[in-house]
């Protein structure tokens, strides 16, 4: 084997490994209030995201659906101020008993994207 190819086999392992790194890095959800798949028998005043790191809000958000499928209106998404992992969407009125999907995505402060999906219940 030449020296060229051994060099370019190294450097070769080196950007996958890299690469593999930076694909680790998006950022992870990690709790939610409400709670995935529980009911209460009150209606949340706000939905909180919580994430393994800081999200940009601006560039954040969810959108929450009933039963039927009707899209519910939510208030701007903001970050908790003591805390940029965690996205707080107001709730301007309260939710009405039945089962809700919340179809959410958040953009990193390192720029990175990620989506995902959960569901919760206001008790009848």
């Amino acid at each position: 084997m030449s020296r060229n190819t051994i060099v370019m086999a190294a450097l070769a392992i080196l950007a996958v490994g890299a690469l593999a790194t930076s694909a680790d890095a998006h950022p992870k959800l990690k709790s939610v209030s409400p709670t995935a798949d529980v009911s209460s028998k009150v209606s949340p005043r706000e939905i909180k995201l919580n994430f393994s790191e800081g999200v940009i809000a601006k560039f954040s958000g969810l959108e929450l659906k009933d039963e039927a499928g009707k899209i519910i209106t939510t208030g701007a998404p903001v970050n908790d101020p003591a805390d940029r992992k965690q996205l707080v969407v107001p709730l301007p009125s309260p939710l009405i008993a039945g089962r809700y999907k919340v179809a959410w995505h958040a953009v990193s402060e390192d720029t990175h994207r990620v989506k995902g999906e959960y569901s919760f219940e206001v008790a009848r």
